[in-house]
């Protein structure tokens, strides 16, 4: 379980988050949702080690973290199958067959990034992340820049593979609707600094419709906090 104690974090003389407190269950998808600016990015780095916090710590993430970034963070000089690979102590080609089939892009195996759509290329990353062997996943905005009937496909895709593949997952996000549908708790940062202003539990089947009459009182709640 990864647990995040009372994380606090200024860059110079800016504050960005202020004393955040929560929990991420084993085989569990908790979304952080929140304006522009307000420390989800920094958040996760603070987790995964790439910053360092000014106050406060973290526990359940110390053994290996995968992560997909806003941008694919792909090697142009590998192909898709060793992309996939390179994250690996060892090769094991049928798990790697079967990630690669999982996120549509059997038949591409041998493609380079650069022939390759944005679209597939977020694939990808989502393949590389589930390869390499770890507890947790956080996940930045994975699917920005794409298209909504995209990002509506790639989330289905992504809980599709979560579901073959259990671990926990932290999913920064600025679309309600990806977070209504994937997560099982949502938490809601406050504009700059960023603090929990508050925190829903959601029914617990993964991939629901995120329109729904039942999520509607929620949304409109995660609307008023984000816009307050």
């Amino acid at each position: 379980m990864l647990t995040v104690s009372d994380i606090s974090k200024s860059f110079n003389t800016l504050p960005v988050l202020e004393h955040i407190t929560f929990h991420v269950n084993h085989d569990e998808i908790v979304a952080v949702i929140g304006p522009s600016g307000c420390g989800k990015s920094t958040l996760l780095n603070i987790i995964s080690g790439l910053c360092t916090a000014d106050q406060g710590f973290i526990s359940g993430a110390d053994n290996a973290i995968a992560c997909v970034f806003q941008d694919d963070r792909l090697l142009p000089w590998r192909t898709v199958w060793e992309n996939i690979s390179l994250v690996g102590d060892t090769e094991e080609p049928d798990r790697i067959h079967e990630l690669i089939n999982a996120v549509g892009l059997k038949g591409f195996e041998n493609y380079y990034p650069g022939q390759l759509s944005g679209g597939m290329k977020k694939r990808c990353g989502i393949a590389r992340a589930f390869y390499y062997r770890s507890g947790l996943l956080l996940l930045d905005e994975p699917f920005q820049g794409l298209d909504y009937c995209l990002r509506r496909e790639m989330l289905q895709m992504l809980l599709r593979v979560w579901k073959e593949h259990k671990q926990s997952v932290l999913f920064v996000t600025h679309e309600i609707d990806e977070a209504l549908t994937a997560a099982s708790r949502i938490i809601v940062l406050s504009d700059r600094p960023g603090k929990i202003a508050q925190e829903f539990d959601l029914p617990e089947k993964e991939g629901r419709n995120p329109i729904s009459s039942g999520l509607n009182k929620i949304r409109q709640e995660i609307i008023k906090r984000i816009t307050s």
